[in-house]
């Protein structure tokens, strides 16, 4: 046992202390982290920064954005954080409030020694919109339903489809903070009813209750609208298909996808797809985790900066 606590800042989300410098405006972000008692690196620091401007938290000159105001509100990653305002904005909450709480914590899915074909064929029988993120949350939906229908086994269903109950249990009350998050920061409008039901959520009591999202939160349901929320709150975490693998935008570096991935392997993938991180595996190649398919026509409309004529023929159909 380590006989010294790491020290808080380095404990911290480095994305966390620089939208904090700015906030507070402390001066240069560099200076200020790297004259603290116990810095990060710099290698870290930087890498912060460029997240941040990459969501558009910050500008090029490391200026904070009215977007980065927001975000500092959210107890998240700023990717994450972003999904939750778009969720808002979409009116798709439900979806992005569960995928926020699932990368936030432990996979629901498990795979256990000896059984992991079997458990790879029940996690695809979920698969919905050609996304990681969408199929686990098809699962956490099924889960759902069967805990709120009489005469129905959560342990038995868990069971069956390699599921863990004490993961979803888990997403379920992060869930919930989430949401008190987001009513806190003033992103949702609730009444007195409405509130107290999102701070009932008691995953574990023997009267379990669960977090219902306001239906005027929750219109959109559609693929398309899912997937593309997704791909702009992870924006410019971005893959295009290159002959039979993949290449990340931001670097041109060839990249893998995880063997889990609902997309590896399919016979017609699609051209773009969005992820949440990219991790080197044990044969040194990047394996691309979480990815979720991509209409080129989404990621013209809402990812990084494009240019119109106004003689376009685009411009003229919108």
């Amino acid at each position: 046992m380590a006989h010294e606590q790491t020290p808080e800042m380095l404990r911290l989300s480095l994305q966390d202390l620089v939208l904090r410098v700015k906030i507070c405006k402390l001066g240069n972000i560099d200076q200020t982290l790297s004259e603290a008692l116990d810095p990060p690196s710099a290698k870290n620091i930087r890498r912060a920064i460029d997240a941040l401007v990459d969501v558009k938290a910050l500008t090029v000159s490391e200026d904070l954005t009215p977007l980065g105001r927001q975000l500092a509100k959210l107890p998240l990653d700023v990717f994450l954080g972003k999904l939750l305002l778009l969720g808002c904005v979409f009116r798709c909450l439900d979806v992005a409030l569960t995928i926020a709480a699932i990368m936030s914590s432990k996979s629901p899915f498990a795979a256990p020694m000896g059984a992991r074909a079997l458990a790879d064929q029940a996690r695809l029988a979920f698969k919905k919109g050609d996304s990681d993120l969408l199929t686990i949350y098809n699962a956490y939906a099924a889960w759902r339903r069967i805990c709120t229908t009489h005469g129905t086994s959560e342990l038995q269903f868990c069971r069956k489809n390699f599921l863990s109950p004490q993961n979803l249990s888990n997403i379920e009350e992060l869930k919930a903070q989430l949401a008190t998050s987001l009513l806190d920061a003033g992103f949702l409008k609730l009444d007195e009813g409405e509130r107290m039901s999102i701070h009932k959520v008691r995953s574990w009591s023997s009267k379990r209750t669960f977090i219902e999202i306001p239906a005027r939160y929750d219109t959109n349901s559609s693929e398309l609208i899912l997937n593309s929320v997704i791909a702009w709150s992870f924006y410019p975490k971005l893959l295009k298909r290159d002959g039979k693998g993949w290449r990340n935008v931001a670097n041109n570096q060839p990249v893998s996808l995880h063997v889990t991935s609902v997309n590896k392997n399919v016979p017609n993938p699609p051209k773009w797809l969005s992820f949440y991180h990219i991790m080197q595996s044990g044969n040194k190649s990047y394996n691309a985790h979480e990815t979720s398919a991509v209409e080129p026509f989404a990621l013209i409309l809402a990812c990084g900066d494009a240019d119109f004529k106004a003689s376009s023929f685009l411009c003229g159909s919108l």
